[in-house]
C-alpha cells in the first residue's frame, strides 16, 4: 500500500461526487460527505500488512452505499481498480472476489436483476489487471534470469581470468628456474626474482652445506623456525612460526642433494595464500639444481 492505493480511493471518491452532479438526486449531499469521510478515514487510518484487507471490505460497503443511494450500477465497476491490491496471491484473490460480491449483488439488486451490462466490465476489467500483474511477473522473472546469468558468466570470467593468471605466474616461475638452472645462478640471488614475481612479503633460504642464510631486503634470517620444518614441504597457518615471523602465510620447501638435506627455501606473505602447486614446481626444480650443481662439482674435481 502507497501513493497508489491512495490515487485509488480519491479516484473512487471522486467518481462517486461526479456522479451526483449528473442528476437530481436526493441524497447528494450526504454522499458528498460520506465520500470526503471516506478518503479522509483512508489517509488517517495506520498503515500494516493487515490494513487493506480491513479497509478493502469499507471500499466495498461504500461502493455499495454510492450504488444504493444513486441507483447508478455502474458505480460498482470503481472496485476494478482496487483489484491490484489484491492480485499477486490466490488467497487475497478469493478475498477480492468474496467481498466485491457486496457492491455486485448491491448493483443487481438496485436494478431489480434486470440489469447485468456492468458484469461483463468488472470481469473483464479484473481479467486484464490480472493478465498485466502476470505479464510483469515474467518479465521480472526474465530481467531477474538474465541478471543472475550476467553475474554467472561475470563470476566465470573472473574464474577465467585467475586461471589464467596462475597459468601465467606458472609459466614465469618455470622460466625464472629453467633461466636458473642454465645460467647457474646462486640461490641467494634468485630469490629476489621469484619474490618479484610471487608477490610474497620475502624469501629466505638457509643455506645448510655452507651453514650460512640469506633473504630478501624486508625480512632477516630466524633460524629458531628451522626446529618446525620436518616435512619436504610445509604450510604454517596459526602456528608459531606465524607468530615468530609475524605472517599469516608461511611455507618451508626442503631441497635435498640425494637424500642428504642441504637447503630450505622459506616463503613468506603476510596478504594472500601462495599457491601449493607452485611451490611443489619450486622444490622440485630446486632438487634437480642442486644434483645438477653437485654433478658439475665433481666434474670439476
Amino acid at each position: 500500500m502507497g501513493i497508489y492505493s491512495t490515487i485509488v480511493r480519491f479516484f473512487v471518491a471522486l467518481s462517486v461526487i461526479v456522479s451526483l452532479y449528473t442528476g437530481d438526486l436526493e441524497y447528494s449531499t450526504a454522499l458528498t460527505i460520506l465520500s470526503l469521510i471516506y478518503i479522509s478515514g483512508y489517509l488517517l487510518i495506520p498503515k500494516n500488512k493487515n490494513t487493506k484487507y480491513l479497509y478493502f471490505v469499507i471500499d466495498a460497503v461504500f461502493i455499495s452505499f454510492a450504488v444504493y443511494l444513486t441507483g447508478y450500477t455502474y458505480l460498482s465497476v470503481l472496485i476494478i481498480p482496487l483489484f491490484s491490491e489484491f492480485v499477486k496471491e490466490s488467497k487475497d484473490i478469493m478475498y477480492f472476489l468474496t467481498v466485491s460480491f457486496i457492491p455486485i449483488f448491491t448493483a443487481l439488486y438496485t436494478a431489480n436483476f434486470s440489469e447485468f451490462s456492468f458484469i461483463p466490465l468488472i470481469i473483464g476489467g479484473l481479467i486484464g489487471i490480472y493478465g498485466l500483474n502476470q505479464t510483469f511477473i515474467q518479465k521480472e522473472k526474465y530481467f531477474n534470469d538474465l541478471k543472475n546469468d550476467m553475474e554467472n558468466l561475470y563470476i566465470k570470467n573472473i574464474s577465467y581470468q585467475e586461471k589464467i593468471s596462475q597459468q601465467d605466474k606458472i609459466l614465469s616461475v618455470y622460466n625464472s628456474l629453467k633461466k636458473m638452472r642454465k645460467n647457474r645462478f646462486p640461490l641467494k640471488i634468485w630469490i629476489y626474482d621469484i619474490n618479484e614475481i610471487l608477490g610474497s612479503d620475502g624469501i629466505m633460504f638457509f643455506d645448510l652445506k655452507n651453514n650460512r642464510c640469506y633473504s630478501t631486503e624486508k625480512i632477516q634470517c630466524n633460524k629458531e623456525i628451522l626446529n618446525f620444518i620436518d616435512r619436504p614441504f610445509i604450510e604454517f597457518k596459526n602456528h608459531q612460526v606465524n607468530k615468530i615471523l609475524n605472517a599469516p602465510y608461511v611455507y618451508a620447501v626442503t631441497v635435498e642433494n640425494n637424500k642428504d638435506l642441504v637447503g630450505i627455501v622459506v616463503f613468506i606473505s603476510k596478504l594472500k595464500e601462495i599457491d601449493k602447486e607452485i611451490l611443489e614446481l619450486i622444490r622440485d626444480q630446486l632438487v634437480l639444481y642442486s644434483i645438477e650443481t653437485s654433478e658439475l662439482s665433481k666434474d670439476k674435481g
